[in-house]
């Protein structure tokens, strides 16, 4: 069984590289009037790919985008460069230049500094930021959401699923997209019933599950019993923190997460007490 509400909520990079964010970045036409195969380098943030959240959609996007439009992973077609801190963010930016990629994008909010500089150190190669928007250049492109209107309806799941009317939000870095996710989660659980109690508290970054699963732990002592996890791999730790409550309690007794940017339902699974 699975223990979090599936939503797909609005961090969709999966459409943004597979879709528009492409075409608007694609390689121009040849003199016989075919388009030239195109190259995209994602940059990630210390989430790195298999977070399970946001980073990880934004690669099996690219993943996708490839195998539709038979461009290979390497160099000429499409790959990623990981970054283990924020140091290693201009680095991997200009490796992915020299290695010739035409299009750069930037996963994440904490890469719009480092591309404002790359954008106009490298003036013919274009560059995307997911989820800011960076300075105006003619080579970059920015790419938000209205991620409010989707936690929205988690709230409203969340509100009508609760049975203690104590929900909980679990944020990654406290920042002005992440706020956008709680405001519009605790509208919507209010809008069902105004009363009911939101305890929003945030992690500090997008990568330390140990503490997401501490603030589920907490939470759910005190009574929420379901929490909005919109942490990217920190948000692993909650769903670990709901899946070891559930497998001591009955299954009528469980408590939930919504995760976030992904399908997240199988990172819920888990057999209940009573082995529902």
């Amino acid at each position: 069984m699975a223990s979090n509400v599936k939503m797909l909520l609005a961090g969709a990079a999966v459409l943004v590289i597979a879709g528009g964010a492409y075409a608007a970045l694609s390689g121009n036409k040849s003199a016989s009037g075919e388009s030239d195969k195109t190259s995209v380098a994602l940059v990630t943030d210390g989430g790195g790919v298999d977070d399970k959240s946001f980073q990880q959609s934004a690669w099996e996007g690219l993943k996708k985008w490839g195998k539709e439009n038979g461009v290979k992973q390497g160099k000429g077609g499409y790959t990623y460069y990981q970054s283990k801190t924020n140091a290693d963010f201009k680095t991997n930016y200009d490796q992915a230049a020299a290695a010739g990629f035409k299009n750069i994008y930037g996963i994440g909010f904490q890469l719009t500094s480092t591309i404002n500089e790359e954008a106009k150190k490298h003036p013919k190669t274009n560059y995307m930021i997911v989820d800011d928007v960076a300075k105006t250049q003619k080579n970059v492109v920015s790419v938000t959401f209205k991620s409010e209107q989707s936690s929205y309806l988690a709230g409203v799941a969340a509100a009508k699923t609760t049975k203690t009317n104590k929900l909980g939000f679990v944020g990654g870095m406290e920042s002005a997209v992440v706020k956008t996710f709680e405001a519009g989660f605790t509208a919507g659980a209010k809008s069902v019933n105004p009363d009911i109690q939101v305890d929003a508290q945030y992690v500090g970054s997008f990568t330390d599950a140990g503490k997401g699963k501490t603030i589920a732990a907490s939470m759910y002592q005190n009574g929420a019993d379901v929490i909005f996890a919109a942490a990217g791999g920190a948000g692993a730790g909650v769903f670990t923190e709901a899946k070891d409550l559930n497998s001591e309690k009955k299954a009528a007794d469980k408590v939930w997460v919504i995760g976030v940017d992904r399908d997240q339902n199988a990172d819920g699974a888990y057999t209940a007490k009573d082995g529902k």
